[in-house]
């Protein structure tokens, strides 16, 4: 069921889905970073980011994540929410975050089985090198970057 999104043509709609969700909310062009080894861009390791992380509940158990650097962060807020740049994490990022997510796994859900709900976007601060909320194993992670900064896509799992 889950495992679907992490086939060729799952990943394939999750680039499209993220692409498309990024276009039309900030108008914002994000691309996939192939040159990136693994799940690591440095950025996202080397300083804090933000994540949001939503859960699909029901016939299918996993969750979706999107960690992005504070630049892009904050470049999307500015745009989604029509204001001046954050300079920090505030409740406007967190909003744009929460969207964002919401918006990304509402349209992946659309590929899940029937009856399958997505709960209320958690978003946070992750810090380099604290352990990651621990949400299941990783399906996949897809590497973006944009002119505004990276992000990447993870899909988990849970039992």
């Amino acid at each position: 069921m889950i495992a679907n999104l992490s086939t060729p043509e799952g990943l394939k709609a999750q680039v499209n889905i993220a692409q498309t969700a990024f276009a039309i909310l900030a108008e914002i062009k994000v691309f996939p970073a192939t040159s990136v080894p693994d799940s690591t861009i440095s950025e996202l390791e080397s300083e804090p980011n933000f994540a949001g992380t939503i859960r699909y509940i029901g016939n299918c158990q996993a969750s979706l994540r999107i960690e992005c650097s504070p630049s892009l962060a904050y470049a999307f807020t500015q745009r989604v929410c029509c204001i001046d740049a954050p300079q920090e994490f505030n409740s406007e990022v967190s909003d744009a975050i929460g969207e964002l997510i919401n918006t990304i796994g509402g349209n992946l859900k659309g590929l899940l089985p029937p009856q399958t709900r997505i709960n209320i976007p958690e978003v946070f601060i992750q810090l380099p090198g604290a352990a990651t909320r621990s949400a299941g194993s990783a399906l996949s992670c897809l590497n973006f970057d944009s002119k505004f900064g990276a992000f990447r896509l993870i899909l988990f799992d849970v039992p």
